[in-house]
């Protein structure tokens, strides 16, 4: 996105024999509390996960600072360990009693095991505090605290997208045209299409050296629009118990139709190895009929100019086995969560902070950056001047994740107007599964292998390796054994107890 464009590496919690020194770090009361105003600015330490190219300033001197201070009074002073060691610092710091005033962590685990050792504030009572704070209950996705809220506590603020519901059905308009096919809606119409693009040489060489289908390695790209088909992509409460789909009846029935793709020559057979950066090769070869990816196709490695709408067109997943509209399901709408430890003196400070970045004022911050410098108002309307630099977005810290007319308005001065259309494609034929966001925190969870055992059955089913009929019952109980049934009743106590009010 830009010369400024890093890749962000984020690494997940990872246990440390020095949590076991987290003792004492929590307060009985609240700290005094400080008051920030543009004359008498007060400074927030803040940790945070970043590797950036600092070509305009340093973390602590830079344009963002400056303006973030004279808008809200508050000094963002930032400390951006090497993502390498992002964590063993991060449990270093909250481990000595002296953290920073807030920290940014990707994983909701975090935030939860420190939560249950009681290091964090409970943001609850500010968050529901909608005379003080009236821009976040205005604006913040009431399914973005799912994630971080425990016991009806809030533990992290979270940085939400805008683009939560991203994926959207990718499909060659060329070949569509030169074989004269109608769109897809069904599972079948999806099948016999590729079908199509398989056998009937749609680039016209004389070859049989087409697919239907381009997927990854997880049958990410392919897999989540069938399996939102076949309606096995989200928790569900079944005989009175929260479980997963994978262990569902409707994921048997998706992996047989996955198995078919692969026996009938129609799916990449190459999918199992298949990293992003081959897929990525692949895909610029025109030998590939259908697949799913993110809205902004112009940002894929060699369609940045946007030949890309010259070849493919967006479309809706299949429809539901019963007609349903059916949809890409996401477990979270958050990029990253803001946890403010509870030692901090600057509390409200950063609360005020985050409503302002939430208010309609901050929402031109957050996607046009420094109006003077980054854009200007020309009768009314935006004009960009020049990109944000990649320090922005960190320095924001927070975000509503607001997809609105004037975001839209915004995003049209960096994105074509078919990104655009494909973004409100992706949002209409997405959904968070609340179920799954919501879940707790369950620290055995991580010591089981139940991703593993999915995962290896998963590709022995589709590849034929594994006869899907008469080994399901086994892979299932193997699943259950593996702990599956111990985390599906810690879930269920769980949804029984608060998670049923929760979700509704």
């Amino acid at each position: 996105m830009g010369k400024y464009a890093k890749r962000f590496h984020f690494s997940l919690f990872g246990t440390s024999a020095i949590m076991i020194a987290l003792t004492g770090c929590s307060s009985e009361g609240k700290p005094p509390q400080a008051v920030a105003t543009p004359d008498k600015p007060v400074t927030v330490k803040y940790m945070f996960d970043f590797n950036v190219d600092l070509t305009e300033g340093t973390l602590l001197n830079n344009k963002y600072v400056d303006f973030l201070q004279k808008k809200t009074g508050v000094k963002v002073e930032m400390d951006s360990p090497s993502s390498a060691i992002y964590n063993d610092k991060l449990n270093i710091v909250m481990a000595s009693g002296s953290p920073p005033d807030a920290f940014m962590t990707s994983s909701r685990d975090t935030i939860l095991k420190f939560a249950s050792q009681g290091l964090l504030t409970d943001l609850a009572p500010y968050i529901n505090d909608t005379a003080k704070y009236p821009n976040i209950a205005k604006y913040m996705k009431k399914e973005a605290f799912l994630p971080v809220t425990q016991n009806g506590k809030i533990y992290a603020f979270p940085y939400s997208r805008f683009d939560a519901l991203n994926q959207t059905v990718y499909i060659n308009k060329l070949w569509m045209q030169k074989l004269n096919l109608k769109t897809p809606k069904t599972v079948d119409d999806f099948y016999q299409v590729a079908k199509a693009f398989t056998e009937q040489d749609p680039d016209g060489n004389g070859k049989n050296d087409t697919f239907g289908f381009l997927s990854i390695s997880g049958l990410n790209y392919v897999g989540q629009m069938f399996a939102a088909a076949y309606d096995a992509n989200v928790y569900k409460i079944i005989d009175g118990k929260v479980t997963p789909p994978e262990i569902t009846n409707e994921y048997k029935e998706y992996l047989k139709f996955m198995r078919k793709l692969v026996k009938d020559k129609l799916l990449d057979p190459e999918f199992v190895t298949t990293t992003t950066q081959i897929y990525i090769d692949k895909m610029k070869t025109g030998k590939y009929g259908i697949t799913s990816n993110f809205w902004h196709g112009n940002q894929i490695p060699g369609y940045e100019d946007g030949t890309i709408d010259k070849v493919w067109d967006s479309i809706d997943p299949p429809v539901k086995l019963d007609g349903s509209p059916s949809k890409f399901s996401y477990n979270s709408v958050n990029r990253h969560y803001i946890g403010i430890p509870a030692t901090s003196k600057n509390v409200e400070v950063l609360m005020k902070f985050f409503d302002w970045v939430c208010s309609d004022e901050g929402k031109k911050w957050l996607y046009l950056g420094v109006e003077g410098d980054e854009y200007k108002m020309t009768n009314g309307k935006p004009e960009i001047l020049k990109q944000k630099h990649s320090l922005h977005w960190g320095f924001s810290m927070v975000n509503p994740g607001q997809y609105d007319d004037e975001v839209k308005s915004y995003l049209s001065l960096v994105y074509p107007k078919a990104s655009i259309e494909r973004l409100d494609r992706a949002n209409t034929s997405g959904q968070i599964d609340k179920l799954q966001a919501a879940l707790p925190y369950y620290p055995e969870l991580s010591s089981f292998s139940l991703t593993k055992i999915t995962d290896e059955y998963k590709v022995k089913a589709v590849l034929g390796s594994a006869d899907i009929d008469s080994t399901w019952d086994d892979y299932v109980k193997s699943w259950r054994s593996a702990g599956g049934d111990k985390a599906i009743q810690f879930w269920t106590d769980w949804y029984n107890k608060e998670g049923k009010n929760m979700i509704k």
